[in-house]
């Protein structure tokens, strides 16, 4: 659309304006699969799910629930398996709010 615009001289050329408008769709689709996989067609899922080997399907998407996205909708029984060197509470332990 964006080179059509061109054409038709009602938008203007920008120097690598095709590269900018990809990343920007790019980051799009990409924060739907982070925050929102329910609003992806399945076939977008599993094309991501091969792109990036799984890693999107093992995402901690409990902690996103906060910004009320449903981000676990899909993902209820996910666990994540976390290294205790990396976090501030253990994950055997019950968090205790005081």
């Amino acid at each position: 659309m964006y080179f059509k615009g061109i054409e038709a001289g009602k938008v203007p050329y920008f120097p690598h304006a095709d590269t900018i408008i990809y990343s920007i769709s790019t980051a799009i689709c990409f924060q739907a699969a982070v925050m929102e996989v329910q609003t992806l067609r399945p076939s977008y899922w599993k094309f991501l799910l091969r792109l990036t080997k799984g890693k999107f399907a093992v995402m901690n998407r409990k902690v996103l629930d906060v910004f009320g996205t449903g981000a676990s909708k899909h993902f209820q029984d996910f666990i994540p398996r976390l290294d205790p060197r990396y976090t501030t509470v253990t994950p055997e332990l019950p968090i205790e709010f005081s």
